[in-house]
């Protein structure tokens, strides 16, 4: 380790916290002297001081000796788990199952099968439409209806259904009606990280198609909005290296969107 990272990382994190050299001298029963010694990097506190300098700065040893990149602290305890908790809540999921309390058995269920339904699902759609499913959230809300349930991509609802009964429905139903769902609202629920994992499956098999072309010549926002188009229309984008070649072919006659589309289902024969 070195001393002047070591002083850095240190005049960093009590800048952050708002604490002068003399504040902390105090806490730590140094002088300000020693403080200022250690963020000019002429040397260190003796190992029960860096225990408390890391208690008072709210940083882990790990970081401070330049082990670990920091990590914000998030909540007052510097509870790990109440932090992921609180970064999941700030993030919106691309597609959610929301469902009052007469569905639980049901998720249940499905839960023990270990989502199998779900799992058939994905790889269903990946051979029908060449798409990828994201990752699937299911959850109760006690505030629907105890017989509703809907679909949501992104906080926004795509679907709602309140049933009359839920005898002989079943989680199947469900799934049919999320294959539906995100089809015909395939441009809400592709992101640019789908995107890059189906351009990253291509590249490794046929680099030759992808080195200079995506997204050198076809920017990854056109490709998204043409692929999302094209499966809006029920219509498969497996062939996904034939559909990068014709739009390249085509760059040069039209940017249109909406007749690249259509020029590249007519040549794929979609």
């Amino acid at each position: 380790m070195e001393s002047k990272d070591f002083g850095s990382r240190l005049s960093t994190v009590r800048k952050e916290m708002g604490i002068t050299q003399e504040q902390l001298s105090i806490r730590l029963g140094v002088t300000p002297q020693a403080v200022s010694k250690w963020e000019r990097g002429g040397g260190y506190p003796d190992i029960e001081l860096l225990y408390y300098l890391c208690e008072i700065l709210g940083c882990s040893s790990d970081y401070i000796i330049g082990l670990e990149e920091r990590k914000i602290k998030l909540t007052e305890d510097n509870d790990e788990v109440a932090a992921k908790q609180l970064l999941d809540k700030v993030l919106a999921e691309p597609l959610v199952i929301e469902a009052g309390t007469g569905f639980v058995t049901m998720f249940t269920d499905e839960y023990q099968n270990r989502f199998s339904s779900i799992r058939s699902l994905r790889e269903s759609m990946a051979e029908k439409y060449g798409v990828l499913l994201p990752v699937l959230r299911i959850r109760d809300n006690e505030n629907l209806n105890p017989l509703e349930y809907r679909i949501q991509a992104y906080d926004q609802l795509l679907y709602n259904c309140t049933l009359v009964t839920l005898e002989g429905f079943t989680f199947d139903e469900i799934c049919r009606q999320l294959e539906e769902t995100v089809i015909n609202c395939f441009d809400k629920i592709m992101n640019r990280q789908m995107l890059k994992t189906l351009i990253d499956n291509v590249e490794m098999k046929y680099p030759a198609a992808i080195t200079g072309v995506v997204p050198d010549k076809i920017k990854l926002s056109l490709l998204q909005v043409v692929l999302s188009g094209i499966v809006m229309r029920k219509k498969s984008i497996r062939n996904l290296l034939k559909i990068i070649e014709i739009m390249e072919e085509e760059l040069d006659k039209t940017g249109d969107t909406e007749q690249l589309i259509e020029t590249v289902q007519t040549k794929l024969g979609l």
